[in-house]
């Protein structure tokens, strides 16, 4: 099994935990439309969603890809095959997000505040359920890569 720098899986657990955090205000603005949302988390996030899971996304490709794509198990060589095809779908998800916070914040949004809210619900909870689903592939490789204990 391919052996990755600590430091690798330190900086991917990290994105990992931002994301979350982003997941976790982007529901707070869900939660507060149509009149009550957090302007500033929302001109942050309007800025910021699509390149922070992009980075992620990359350093995915190089920590966890890696260790999915040379193990033994195929199923977790076809997790790696999902989970890339995964990150298409989340990229293009991220940018329609960033494209409606901007609209809420000018005013000018075309959708609904319930499609609004549809919209950033379906983003985070996917990606919350993406990040879930990542970690525990890196704890279940810490569990079957016994000469590798440094992934957790």
């Amino acid at each position: 099994m391919t052996s990755v720098p600590e430091s690798d899986l330190k900086h991917l657990r990290e994105r990992y935990s931002r994301l979350l955090e982003f997941c976790d205000l982007l529901e707070g603005i869900a939660d507060g439309l149509p009149n009550d949302f957090p302007r500033a988390h929302c001109q942050m996030l309007a800025s910021s969603v699509a390149d922070l899971l992009r980075a992620t996304h990359v350093i995915e490709g190089r920590v966890l890809m890696p260790l999915l794509l040379a193990s033994d198990h195929t199923g977790l060589r076809m997790a790696a095959e999902r989970l890339q095809q995964e990150h298409e779908f989340d990229d293009q998800a991220a940018m329609e997000v960033e494209e409606a916070l901007h609209d809420l914040l000018l005013g000018r949004s075309r959708m609904s505040p319930d499609a609004t809210g549809y919209l950033l619900r379906s983003f985070f909870e996917s990606v919350r359920r993406h990040v879930n689903a990542e970690q525990d592939l890196l704890y279940l490789l810490e569990d079957i890569t016994p000469t590798n204990r440094s992934l957790h």
